[in-house]
Order: structure tokens, then C-alpha cells, then sequence
């Protein structure tokens, strides 16, 4: 990386931010009070889908909860923005052609909204249905609303970040920081590597949902391979 066009660029940042950040923040601010706003209603809704009575346990609980859930979502609604900013910058180092530019932002827009998908459709329902299950006669669960937020929150965006992989596996290899040839003799201890972070992030000790995010993880990971060597050849 030229730290003569990193510091270009944050000057070109900078600038943009002075001349448009009232606008800025005044759309950050709508979005974020719009989230905030229908944050009860969704939470009511999962509440819902996963047949679980909310509970809190101090005053100020309910806001902190729905301050957090906001921020979630407005995670989710700015990636593209945020997202966008990265691949410019990337673009600034490298000189993406158009074909290059829009494969990047696409694609990871892609993959994230795919890992969400991925944990809010599967990985969740099974994990949440296997802690429950350890409720006795005796002891019923009563899921406090904080713990809830920070469980959801937490997994929905690590998943979107998660399948970023091939993404991320592309431009490590374009600052020339690891060799996709070398990289892919290596695939027993990527695998083994894979299945450790998938026993750490997943929210269940079994192995079938270990399996259900090490396997996707894997395939984004030979995927990434694949396009490091295609992105290769452009360069």
C-alpha cells in the first residue's frame, strides 16, 4: 500500500465530509430515529417467532435494548453506504476497472446480506430451540430483553461480516500479503482452523450446527481462492 494515496484519499474524505456533513448527519439521524421507531414492533414480531415472552429487569433496560436494536439495524440498512466507501478506497490503491469495482461491491453486498440471511434463517432458530430445550418442569426460560438484543445483534452482523471471507481472502492477495497457490496446500489446516471458529461463534455445542456454519465457511473460503487467482490475472 503508497501511504502518499492513503493520505490522499483521507484528504478527499475529509473534504467531502465538510461540505456535505450537516446533510450527513442529518440522514443518519432520520434513519437511525426511523429504526429506533419500529424496533418494538420487530422485537414484538421475534418475540413472536420464537415463542418466548420477553422479560426485563431494571427501569432502563427496555431503551438501552432498543437503542441497541436500532444501532443493529441501522448496521444492516448502511452497509451498502459503508461498504461502498471501502471499495472506493480500495479502488484509490489498486485502480479497479469498472468490471473489477462492481464485482467487489456487489458481490460483498452479496455475501453479507447472505450470512444474515444464513443466521437469521438457520443457525439462530436451531441454537435458540437447543439452549430452551434444557427447561425442565421446574424451570421455565424467561429470556431477559438485553440478553436477547445482544445475542441477535451479535450473530446477525458476525455472520454478514463472516461471509465477507472470499472478500477478504481477494485483498489480502492483492497487497501481495498471502499467495492464493500457496495458501490452497494448506487446506486440512484451514479446514481445522474453520472448525474451531465455528465452535466458538456458533451459539450451540453440537456438531450439527457447527457443521451447519464450518461448511458454508469452507466453500467461501475455496471460493475466495478462486477469485484471488481470477483477480490475479487482471493485475
Amino acid at each position: 500500500m503508497n501511504p502518499k494515496k492513503i493520505a490522499q484519499f483521507l484528504k478527499i474524505s475529509i473534504k467531502i465530509w465538510k461540505n456535505k456533513k450537516i446533510f450527513i448527519i442529518i440522514f443518519i439521524f432520520l434513519i437511525y430515529f426511523f429504526f429506533f421507531w419500529v424496533s418494538p414492533y420487530i422485537l414484538n414480531y421475534l418475540q413472536k417467532n420464537y415463542h418466548q415472552q420477553f422479560i426485563f429487569y431494571s427501569v432502563s433496560e427496555p431503551l438501552i435494548s432498543l437503542l441497541k436494536f436500532s444501532f443493529c439495524l441501522f448496521f444492516l440498512f448502511f452497509f451498502p453506504f459503508i461498504w461502498y466507501f471501502l471499495i472506493t478506497f480500495l479502488d484509490f490503491l489498486y485502480s479497479f476497472t469498472k468490471k473489477i469495482f462492481w464485482l467487489f461491491y456487489l458481490l460483498g453486498l452479496l455475501l453479507f446480506y447472505l450470512g444474515i440471511f444464513f443466521a437469521y434463517k438457520i443457525t439462530l432458530p436451531y441454537g435458540i430451540k437447543f439452549l430452551i430445550s434444557f427447561k425442565t418442569e421446574k424451570i421455565e426460560p424467561a429470556i431477559s430483553l438485553g440478553h436477547f438484543v445482544n445475542f441477535f445483534s451479535f450473530f446477525i452482523i458476525a455472520f454478514g461480516l463472516i461471509f465477507e471471507l472470499p472478500l477478504f481472502i481477494c485483498f489480502l492477495s492483492l497487497s501481495k500479503i498471502i499467495n492464493p497457490s500457496k495458501l490452497g496446500k494448506y487446506r486440512k489446516e484451514i479446514f481445522f482452523l474453520i472448525v474451531i471458529l465455528a465452535a466458538i461463534i456458533t451459539p450451540t455445542p453440537d456438531a450439527f450446527n457447527m457443521g451447519l456454519l464450518a461448511i458454508p465457511l469452507y466453500f467461501l473460503f475455496e471460493l475466495g481462492l478462486i477469485l484471488s487467482r481470477l483477480i490475479q490475472k487482471c493485475f
